[in-house]
């Protein structure tokens, strides 16, 4: 019986064999290329995505600063490339074919897409393309110089230079009167210079502005600045007016609103119409300690006198300062508040002993 015996591998040939692995192992390729903005410079941050046909796996890159992007790891295939700009995609290849090796580029220059895009349009939707590129070219123009008046005004006001910046919120207004918070920096500014009456009108433009995108809290705060310019002018019943809307707008700043309302008031010498607008804070906010001193103090001057001249203070006097000291016991008013009860008290029970 004759038995062949199987030759092993020499040396020579298990060294080939191993030095073919790598090589099956490594059929990979890579795509790269650049992206050219119309403007004939490199697009930084444009989004490339490789979508491999008929297998359900996809790549996607950024292009840098140099306009330029990179790819690797990819099998070699027919792919489905997507150029997207700011989210949209403005380019597209069904099948780019992938081959072994680093040589695949794929470059894409967007004065070149969209000349070739129009080239594909009837005479009316190239007209009406065309007519939206300048429309958004328009828009971008315009919203970049606003924005340099805006930003001018910011540095200005910042550095308290209120005259200087409503020139420069008042240029930002004109550039594009549909920004609520040129028309409120306005606003601001002129309230700052004791313009009232312009500084109201602005507002009023900054509400008007926001008719078609209601922002409660924004409208919140242009209506209580109101409030507080119709307070400083004397005009309360506009005032209350205004800060019930922002209460209403904004029902957490409820008592804050009018407890300011009232401080301007009195600052205004508008004494009764401060003490109501307390009484309204603390409705709003039972534990709004200073608004409760407040009503202390406007009751105070309401007190009456008996005819041998003994104070007789009005009803909710003595509650108002404890009330105080019940939410802020050692707040910046409680040695004045202890003080006034305790004077108020002693002439309560002198009265009611000489009854």
């Amino acid at each position: 019986m004759n038995t062949k015996i199987r030759a092993l591998p020499t040396l020579a040939t298990l060294a080939v064999a191993t030095l073919l692995l790598p090589a099956a192992l490594s059929a990979q390729s890579s795509l790269s290329g650049e992206v050219i903005g119309e403007d004939g410079k490199p697009l930084e941050g444009a989004v490339i995505t490789l979508d491999r046909i008929k297998v359900e796996k996809n790549y996607q890159v950024k292009t840098g600063k140099d306009g330029r992007y990179f790819v690797g790891g990819l099998r070699p295939a027919f792919y489905k490339v997507v150029l997207a700009i700011d989210g949209q995609p403005v380019a597209h290849y069904q099948e780019f074919q992938i081959k072994l090796g680093n040589e695949n580029t794929l470059d894409f220059d967007l004065a070149e897409i969209r000349k070739q895009a129009l080239a594909q349009l009837s005479d009316e939707e190239r007209e009406a393309r065309e007519q939206e590129r300048k429309r958004r070219e328009a828009a971008e123009k315009k919203f970049t110089s606003m924005k340099s008046a805006f930003d001018e005004g910011r540095k200005l006001f910042m550095a308290k230079n209120y005259e200087a910046a409503s020139v420069a919120f008042k240029r930002a207004s004109e550039i594009d009167p549909k920004q609520h918070v040129v028309h409120g920096n306005l606003a601001i500014s002129y309230q700052r210079l004791r313009k009232y009456d312009q500084a109201l009108e602005a507002y009023k433009n900054a509400l008007a502005a926001l008719a078609d995108r209601p922002d409660p809290l924004a409208e919140s705060e242009y209506y209580f600045n109101m409030g507080l310019v119709h307070g400083t002018k004397g005009e309360s019943e506009l005032a209350v007016e205004a800060m019930e809307k922002a209460a209403e707008l904004d029902p957490g700043r409820a008592g804050q609103a009018f407890y300011n309302l009232g401080v301007v008031l009195s600052n205004s010498g508008k004494n009764p119409e401060a003490l109501e607008a307390f009484k309204k804070a603390v409705e709003a906010d039972p534990k709004h300690a200073n608004a409760h001193y407040q009503i202390g103090m406007g009751l105070v001057a309401t007190a009456t006198f008996t005819a041998d001249g003994k104070t007789i203070p009005a009803p909710g006097t003595v509650e108002a300062f404890e009330n105080y000291l019940l939410y802020e016991p050692e707040g910046r008013f409680a040695a004045q508040a202890k003080a006034m009860i305790q004077t108020l008290s002693a002439s309560v029970q002198t009265e009611f002993s000489e009854e």
